[in-house]
């Protein structure tokens, strides 16, 4: 059953890797997502050493009860994560306080009583598996609770977070966490049902591959072009649009039917692009979307008019013109 051990192998490679390219992301830019990094990888080192296990019988306990804390570890810190992108502030230091005490409860629970984990038993000798306490429904309810929480925290920061990035950066986060969330339900309820199998062996990947997305995502650059790569975003039509809008520019012949460029009006669509762009993303406002681009809410209001008549060519009495080119920098970064 050595097959079994190579998931386990590519998952940690895969977070070796992560953390060597983004490393910087990961140690200064967010404290809470470099938590959640060293609990996945950890439980993908305690789930390596619980495949093939011949340890002896306390110690494959303690392997199995490391494996459990970390995956408390590991919900913890996916909370913590999505409650600082989702922009939520009820009562948040009191809610973390909470979610700090139930961790110590539990960790404590885990190690000092076996009414959580009476025990430990192989899979066919090749993997371990718990033995239930009586109260082994704590860590199922801080699992399904955690999940649920983490779900509503990522739609109401779709919905509510004042923080364009933090928004995408929770529909990055509600796409990569989709697979392992459903398995990790899926592992939970057969076990409950007095199935025996090693969830750990299907989390890995699906683990890494969210561990990946968040990491990367994590910069606003990489976050934009994350987003345009998925259907139906907002990110993908703008950047479709001004794609085509660019070629358009660049795509010169030496043919002499060509139609001549109009330089001047094609500056003026690439700058209503954006316009309409960030101000979609602000849900009509123009005072907001002229904070983002810098520039007047008048001359907003004027380029939004603009986008919706005719395209003409632009007189010379019209205010200056914005700078393409900054203005697409600018939204990027809202």
């Amino acid at each position: 059953m050595e097959i079994l051990i190579i998931p386990s192998i590519l998952a940690i490679s895969i977070k070796i890797g992560i953390f060597w390219r983004y490393h910087s992301s990961l140690r200064k830019e967010n404290f809470d997502l470099g938590v959640f990094f060293v609990a996945v990888f950890f439980l993908n080192i305690f789930e390596l050493l619980s495949i093939k296990a011949e340890f002896a019988a306390e110690t494959s306990r303690i392997i199995l009860l490391a494996y459990y804390c970390c995956v408390i570890f590991t919900i913890h810190g996916l909370i913590n994560v999505v409650l600082q992108y989702s922009g939520f502030n009820w009562q948040t230091s009191r809610i973390k306080l909470g979610l700090n005490v139930v961790l110590a409860a539990l960790i404590i629970g885990l190690f000092t009583s076996p009414a959580i984990i009476a025990g430990v038993e192989p899979i066919n000798n090749f993997s371990l598996t718990r033995i239930p306490g009586d109260y082994y429904w704590l860590f199922q309810v801080y699992l399904f609770s955690g999940l649920a929480m983490v779900t509503y925290l990522l739609i109401y920061g779709l919905r509510h977070a004042s923080n364009n990035i933090d928004r995408q950066k929770c529909l990055v986060v509600m796409i990569s966490a989709a697979t392992p969330m459903l398995m990790a339900i899926s592992v939970v309820g057969l076990m409950a049902i007095g199935i025996k199998l090693n969830g750990a062996i299907f989390m890995s990947l699906t683990l890494s591959l969210m561990l990946g997305l968040m990491v990367y995502s994590e910069e606003k650059t990489r976050l934009f072009r994350l987003l345009t790569m998925l259907p139906y975003t907002r990110e993908r039509q703008f950047h479709k649009q001004m794609l085509s809008k660019i070629t358009d520019c660049i795509a010169i012949g030496n043919s002499s039917g060509q139609q001549a460029l109009n330089l001047k009006q094609m500056m003026k669509e690439l700058e209503g692009s954006v316009v309409e762009h960030v101000i979609g993303y602000y849900n009509g406002n123009q005072k907001r979307a002229a904070q983002a681009l810098g520039v007047s809410e008048a001359t907003i209001s004027r380029r939004a008019r603009a986008s919706l008549q005719q395209p003409t060519v632009a007189s010379s009495s019209q205010a200056p013109e914005i700078s393409a080119m900054a203005m697409t920098e600018k939204a990027t970064s809202s």
